[in-house]
């Protein structure tokens, strides 16, 4: 058995890729919390105090964990999936900087 054809058994033994749940990090969740409200990536960068290019990197891992080529594809995603719930994003206060 090839190599390839060990990896689909696998995946089919285990109800397919697409069934294990996509873990994200503490920062990745609160990245696409704060995408969610709206933010970009320079104004989510000076809420987490980090760089531009920094949130850029936690957008890149969050659309390779969900498989998908959008900001927005990823959120819905994430919504749908349960990574972030929508009732947690809206009830929690705006803690931006100044």
């Amino acid at each position: 058995m090839s190599m390839h054809q060990t990896l689909d058994s696998l995946a089919g033994a285990c109800g397919g890729a697409h069934s294990l749940p996509v873990q994200l990090t503490a920062k990745e969740t609160q990245t696409l919390m704060w995408c969610f409200k709206g933010k970009t990536s320079w104004e989510i960068a000076r809420i987490q105090n980090c760089s531009e290019s920094t949130v850029n990197f936690h957008f890149s891992n969050i659309r390779r964990k969900f498989a998908v080529r959008s900001r927005s594809a990823a959120l819905l995603k994430a919504i749908e999936s349960g990574a972030i719930r929508v009732s947690e994003v809206e009830s929690r206060g705006a803690h931006e900087p100044d």
